[in-house]
């Protein structure tokens, strides 16, 4: 199982997002990972965002948004408008050829960008509103 959180912005109508750069690939993914010893969705998404963003979430500020195979996606609103900086296994990972780069992307360009799994960006834009 993993969890995924989409952290929304309404005031800047985006999504923050991680830009990978890998093996020659260009791609976006949504922050969070995979569950470690029977933890709950939930518990691995608070876990995962810590980790690798350094931000602390709450279980009642997420909301359970779509589940695609064995991932759970979740929703939460924020007010930071500066994208962290990557920490954590990610940052440890980190090369020239191996790039995590945190960044807001608007709700509008989420079609125009290659977010993996593919489908996730019409279902995010049906449940933001």
């Amino acid at each position: 199982m993993r969890a995924r959180v989409v952290l929304y912005n309404p005031e800047l109508k985006a999504i923050l997002l991680i830009h990978r750069l890998k093996n020659e690939r260009d791609y976006w993914v949504i922050p969070g990972g995979g569950a470690e010893n029977k933890e709950t969705p939930i518990e691995t998404a608070i876990r995962e965002i810590n980790e690798e963003l350094k931000i602390k979430l709450l279980p009642e500020k997420l909301k359970q948004l779509i589940e695609i195979d064995d991932e759970v996606f979740f929703l939460t609103q924020t007010g930071q408008t500066k994208a962290p900086q990557i920490s954590g296994e990610e940052k440890e990972r980190s090369s020239t050829k191996n790039i995590y780069e945190p960044a807001w992307v608007g709700l509008k360009d989420l079609t125009t960008i290659n977010l993996m799994p593919p489908e996730i960006a019409k279902q995010l834009l049906e449940s933001i509103k």
